[in-house]
């Protein structure tokens, strides 16, 4: 076999991995590493998985807009032309929850400035909206029964797809949200995770800079190591000495999310 073909079945074959890895295991150096790495990218036999990482999965996570994120997205488009906003809601992920959601949050991400105007524009519309607090509790008249509408501050750089947050934002924020909102219990979290990455390609990069951002990387990722048995989590250029991806215990060197 030659070093094509090597990169080629190592490419096939792991779920997740980085170029330092790939020149390594391969022996090739990185002018041809990237050579042969951009030719498997532009045949579709793998994927890009953030900054230096790669993955064999095709498949990428598509939102399906609810009725309600699509009403509220369309209003203030028209109400506030030139906002910056993101809105999503916990539904998203209704498929792949192993139980039933009864009720549900929606989220309006907007700059500072714009929280009141906006809070006051849904209000006109909605019964239950409130303004979220630079807290990790919840305030006391909050009730996930009456399906809220939370509006909150936006982060600058959060990962989007125009007014749509992406699956790598969400699952940082249902990490955040879960013990804020008690939207779920931990374990129920951690399984939807593995669900979902079953199906699906992850943005390693975008889920480790939006987690920093929150300021959530460590809690996540201690977790992470805890709930998803991973003996080795190293994140590409987020860590100085990153090298490698995830690897389960006991997967003998296969790479996974």
């Amino acid at each position: 076999m030659n070093k094509k073909e090597f990169i080629t079945n190592y490419g096939k074959n792991h779920r997740y991995f980085s170029f330092s890895e790939i020149v390594k295991a391969s022996g090739v150096s990185k002018s041809l590493a990237k050579k042969y790495l951009y030719e498997l990218k532009k045949s579709g036999d793998i994927f890009s998985a953030g900054r230096g990482i790669y993955s064999s999965v095709s498949k990428t996570f598509l939102i399906e807009e609810k009725s309600r994120v699509k009403e509220i997205r369309q209003m203030l488009s028209r109400e506030f032309p030139e906002l910056d906003f993101i809105i999503w809601n916990t539904l998203s992920f209704q498929p792949y929850y192993h139980h039933q959601q009864t009720h549900n949050i929606t989220f309006v991400e907007v700059e500072s400035d714009a929280i009141l105007p906006v809070f006051n524009k849904i209000s006109k519309s909605y019964r239950y909206v409130l303004v979220e607090k630079a807290s990790r509790i919840a305030p006391k008249n909050f009730d996930i029964t009456k399906d809220p509408i939370v509006i909150r501050l936006l982060v600058k750089r959060s990962p989007r797809q125009g007014h749509a947050a992406t699956l790598e934002k969400m699952l940082v924020d249902l990490f955040v949200i879960k013990d804020k909102y008690y939207t779920m219990p931990n374990a129920d979290y951690w399984e939807l995770w593995s669900s979902l990455d079953s199906f699906y390609r992850i943005n390693v990069t975008d889920i480790i800079a939006y987690a920093k951002a929150r300021r959530y990387f460590g809690r996540l990722y201690s977790q992470l190591i805890e709930n998803e048995e991973f003996e080795e989590v190293t994140f590409s250029a987020y860590l100085k000495d990153a090298a490698k991806v995830t690897r389960k215990k006991g997967s003998h060197g296969k790479a996974n999310s």
